[in-house]
């Protein structure tokens, strides 16, 4: 066959581009619908594609396999011998609404953070050269978040700052993340990037729903940077608050003060936080509670656990010697077996929320229309 019988029997009119590809490859107004999972990013872009394609059969559509790039059979990033590394696309891209998954944290490679981040970057600027229309970075968690200032008197750098400015030169148009440490993030991004950041409230309401209007119930609060999540969450809750009264001495290190609230004849306490890495602010709120006010049965809400093998001690200290019941958390940090053999551990997965977050980014529809029933 002559290239041209070939071109021409191939040729793409605009009613056959709105009959055949554009239903096929689930076309919106963005592009048609495209994921991308990072070499960390792959378990969580699969849990989402998995709840995306299900929703679509509940609700009666034909198209029920969304393309995805990225595997762990076949990853997308390639590893030097040197250690360069560099992400090659298995199938055409152009025009695509692409949602690149990565996480960010987690402790199943050796890499660190900054390569995991490296590895998104690069993975956006392909996505970007082989002209993707629409690029949407979705990590669970939001690095660098706990960076969106320098610390009192210190030399350091806003490093979130950094972290938004890196996405933008790679060519990403949105970032979609979960319970950021601070919502003055969104300040680094406009306008010439979208931030979609999903709260952890109606989680964490939805987690401890059997104490509401629970009158020997406390809500507590780590710090008064969380005291203003804490505050909403008592409202919805209909129980009292408290919050704790910390300082930090050096790096990874807390001391508390004492807890501000009327904590009179509270028997059960609920702390809420959106990360811990030491379990350390925890773990002294938690001990405040049971020893200074005879709280016996103490719960607790963290958006992302970040533990490693040598803080996973504390939480079993506080589970057999100080009261906690019970510790729930979110999988925006792939979690080690350690932790999931703990039995008082309940890790929630976020793929029903991402997935309907990412249908209403691709049709251009609200996102906060889908929570306002929470």
């Amino acid at each position: 066959m002559t290239f041209e019988k070939f071109a021409k029997d191939r040729f793409i009119t605009p009613e056959g581009y709105d009959s055949q590809l554009k239903k096929r490859k689930l076309g919106g107004p963005n592009g048609w619908l495209l994921f991308v999972a990072c070499n960390a990013g792959v378990s969580f872009a699969e849990e989402v594609k998995r709840e995306y394609e299900l929703m679509l059969a509940e609700n009666g559509s034909g198209l029920d396999n969304i393309p995805i790039i990225g595997s762990a059979a076949n990853p997308i990033t390639a590893v030097f011998a040197d250690t360069e590394t560099c992400p090659r696309l298995d199938q055409h891209v152009a025009g695509s609404n692409a949602f690149v998954f990565q996480n960010v944290h987690e402790h199943h490679t050796s890499n660190t953070v900054n390569e995991n981040i490296q590895q998104l970057l690069q993975v956006v600027r392909t996505l970007r050269a082989h002209r993707a229309r629409t690029i949407t970075v979705v990590t669970p968690y939001c690095p660098y978040s706990r960076q969106d200032k320098p610390s009192f008197l210190a030399r350091e750098a806003t490093l979130a700052s950094l972290f938004t400015d890196q996405l933008k030169v790679a060519g990403a148009n949105a970032h979609l993340t979960y319970h950021p440490h601070a919502y003055s993030l969104y300040g680094f991004y406009e306008p010439d990037m979208m931030l979609v950041s999903l709260s952890g409230l109606d989680l964490f309401i939805d987690m401890f729903s059997e104490f509401k209007g629970n009158s020997d119930v406390v809500a507590v609060s780590t710090d008064a940077g969380g005291a203003k999540s804490t505050v909403h969450f008592s409202d919805a809750m209909n129980i009292p608050y408290a919050i704790a009264n910390k300082f930090r001495p050096g790096k990874d290190r807390v001391n508390l003060l004492g807890i501000i609230g009327d904590l009179k004849g509270k028997t059960k306490a609920i702390i809420t936080d959106d990360e811990t890495v030491t379990a350390s602010s925890i773990a002294n709120a938690v001990k405040w509670l049971y020893t200074n006010y005879g709280v016996r049965e103490i719960y607790v809400g963290i958006s992302h656990l970040k533990l490693n093998d040598e803080y996973i001690p504390v939480i079993k200290d506080l589970h057999d010697n100080y009261g906690l019941k019970e510790l729930h958390t979110t999988n925006t940090i792939p979690q080690m077996q350690a932790i999931l053999d703990l039995d008082f551990v309940k890790v929630h997965g976020l793929a029903c929320r991402f997935a309907s977050t990412i249908n209403r980014l691709h049709y251009n529809q609200s996102v906060s229309e889908i929570y306002q029933s929470i």
